[in-house]
């Protein structure tokens, strides 16, 4: 910790114009390891999938980076934060004019009459008189001369927070592109599930009419057609649950994008065949995590908190302001530019409290409190952005192995529904065991889709929790 007794503040005063009393800022370590766990270290991708943090490079699909364009420009909440940087901006430059004086021009012209006289010091009655005054003084006013570092301090932790407003500004862009992109694929699996329950919902009927032709010529049971009307009206239910969140998800991108959504920029086509983003290359360092801009702005307010120690700390010592003029003052209006009328003056002044009741004291130990809170802060940041990032690999690397499997999965179903829907054309099995057949299709082509959805908004959470991306230059192992 910087200690600045007065008679050296006063020396640095002659030969370095003030001191600080700021501690000497020192940077946390980050409170994580130095590597991935073991069960995140996928070795899958090629070295030319790494992208730099230029959302555009991980974006690949060109109708979503339109819509992020489109959203990035015309969301109100991200306009919400860009104001809040603006607002920061101004309070950084309000607590550095503090460090220059306020010169002001004033001005005054009056006219007064002055009573009579009962007794003059000669003797006799002495008659009134009128006079004029014209006056321009131009100069400024308790000037503080920052000795102490207190204005200096104060605009440190301005800046400081200027800095951390920016940094949320880019955790909010950051949120919104990943935002963006989930709701776009959400939308596009939404999509194909519901192709999918209209197709499952159309052929069970059709099967359903089937086999009520078939009662009403004695060939079946009463039973049989009843269950052929619910798997009927499940495939109608599930139809109807798709079709709302299609509608839910169009109306979360509506918000998101600021306007409504042109549908040349809507998604098509099957989700999992061509994926919207890039995957992430092997071998990224951890210390990729201390990039992301909500570390930097925790780190910017712990800044700011060693700033305002040493504005705290400045109290224990006096502060000197100064105040000067310089003017002209006259009673003829055209000689109050002349050289006779002219006047100035300069005073120095200086105070310091002696007794507060342990004020100051308090001040500088929430000062420190306040410092150690924001120290916390910002490891817990840390931690938290690399068990993010953590899990967010490990997920990648599982779902690959989920995902295989289940278009394994789905492959034996559509080959046991092919023939159990065969058997039952040709007599020779009943109708509830395509049923069954083509049930356990629908629910693993779901399954499917579903985890296809997962990995790929898997990817977006991995972008957003190593700060935006990763480039080739940062990445630890040589492919």
């Amino acid at each position: 910790m910087n200690r600045c007794l007065p008679t050296s503040c006063f020396m640095s005063l002659v030969l370095l114009g003030g001191c600080s009393l700021e501690p000497t800022y020192e940077k946390p370590d980050a409170p994580i390891d130095q590597q991935w766990p073991a069960n995140t270290a996928g070795q899958c991708c090629v070295g030319k999938q790494a992208f730099d943090k230029d959302w555009r490079g991980f974006v690949v699909d060109d109708r979503l980076r339109q819509l992020i364009e489109m959203a990035l420009v015309n969301n109100r909440s991200l306009r919400q934060f860009a104001a809040g940087v603006e607002e920061s901006r101004a309070g950084y430059d309000s607590a550095e004019s503090g460090l220059f004086p306020t010169i002001g021009l004033n001005t005054y012209a009056g006219r007064s009459k002055l009573p009579p006289l009962v007794r003059t010091p000669g003797g006799g009655d002495s008659a009134g008189s009128i006079a004029n005054t014209f006056q321009a003084t131009g100069g400024f006013t308790s000037y503080e001369l920052d000795f102490f570092g207190r204005i200096r301090s104060q605009r440190n932790a301005a800046g400081a927070r200027f800095e951390a407003s920016e940094a949320d500004y880019q955790t909010a862009r950051l949120a919104l592109i990943g935002e963006v992109a989930s709701t776009w694929l959400s939308l596009k699996a939404n999509q194909n599930l519901l192709d999918l329950a209209q197709n499952t919902y159309q052929s069970q009927d059709r099967y359903g009419q089937l086999l009520r032709k078939s009662f009403n010529l004695g060939s079946s049971a009463r039973i049989d057609v009843h269950q052929a009307d619910a798997q009927t009206n499940t495939a109608a239910v599930q139809v109807n649950t798709y079709r709302m969140q299609v509608a839910q998800n169009m109306n979360a991108l509506r918000v998101l994008v600021g306007q409504p959504v042109p549908v040349g920029l809507l998604p098509t086509g099957v989700l999992g065949e061509q994926l919207a983003t890039l995957d992430v290359p092997a071998g990224l360092p951890s210390s990729l995590v201390e990039r992301r801009p909500d570390i930097m702005s925790a780190e910017a307010l712990l800044r700011a908190a060693n700033a305002d120690i040493g504005a705290a700390r400045s109290a224990y010592f006096p502060t000197f302001s100064l105040t000067s003029a310089l003017g002209s003052l006259t009673g003829d209006f055209s000689r109050l530019l002349s050289g006779p009328a002219e006047f100035w003056s300069l005073a120095l002044a200086g105070s310091m409290p002696l007794i507060d009741g342990g004020a100051r004291r308090a001040q500088v130990d929430a000062s420190h409190a306040r410092f150690d809170g924001r120290a916390a802060a910002y490891e817990a940041t840390v931690q938290n952005a690399f068990r993010e990032a953590a899990d967010a690999l490990n997920a990648r690397q599982e779902m690959l192995t989920q995902v295989e499997f289940q278009k394994k999965l789905v492959g034996d179903y559509q080959e046991a529904y092919r023939q159990s829907r065969l058997r039952f054309e040709a007599g020779l099995d009943s109708y509830f065991s395509t049923m069954d057949a083509q049930r356990s299709l629908f629910d693993a082509q779901q399954k499917w889709a579903q985890l296809e959805l997962a990995r790929e908004i898997n990817q977006v959470t991995l972008y957003k929790a190593l700060g935006g991306g990763w480039s080739q230059s940062l990445k630890v192992a040589n492919r």
